[in-house]
């Protein structure tokens, strides 16, 4: 019986064991950011309008809104799209940012009172900066990251009316 008794304890004890250890899942876990955005605004005239980003794990998503197909290269539908890009463009057009300073400007560059001028929200490395007037010449950062964009292969999301 009492072989019986310790076989009991030791299963007791190992049951009790694996519910009481803990993961480290939160160590592994990687928390998804935005690693590179780019929004640009309407106006009353033809402003092409979407807003671009590229998250740390690779994925890309895309909102596109009206007058974009010239920065495109080709037409999409407005809606959201998904894809994925290469962490070596993602890379050069931090890099192009750093050339540029971009970490050093200020986050806005704007006058409210004027009115119908589209801004441009660009976000990397979690530092922000929204350029609608008055603020400096990021289109070489622009123009990196809209070629990303154009080069992305995008998915419509079953949303996006076709």
């Amino acid at each position: 019986m009492s072989a019986r008794f310790y076989i009991l304890l030791v299963s007791i004890s190992c049951v009790f064991a694996a519910c009481c250890t803990s993961s480290n899942v939160s160590e592994t876990f990687v928390q998804l950011e935005v690693s590179i955005a780019l929004k640009r605004t309407m106006c009353y005239g033809t402003c092409p309008s979407y807003n671009f980003q590229v998250f740390n794990d690779g994925r890309a998503s895309l909102t596109v809104g009206r007058f974009a197909e010239d920065v495109l290269g080709r037409t999409l539908d407005q809606g959201n799209y998904s894809g994925s890009v290469v962490f070596t463009d993602v890379d050069r057009i931090i890099a192009v940012a750093s050339s540029l300073n971009y970490f050093d400007l200020s986050e806005r560059y704007d006058d409210e009172m004027l009115m119908d001028l589209p801004a441009a929200i660009s976000k990397i490395r979690g530092h922000t900066v929204l350029n609608r007037y008055g603020g400096p010449n990021l289109d070489e950062l622009y123009t990196e990251i809209e070629k990303l964009m154009a080069s992305t292969d995008w998915i419509a999301d079953p949303d996006t009316e076709r």
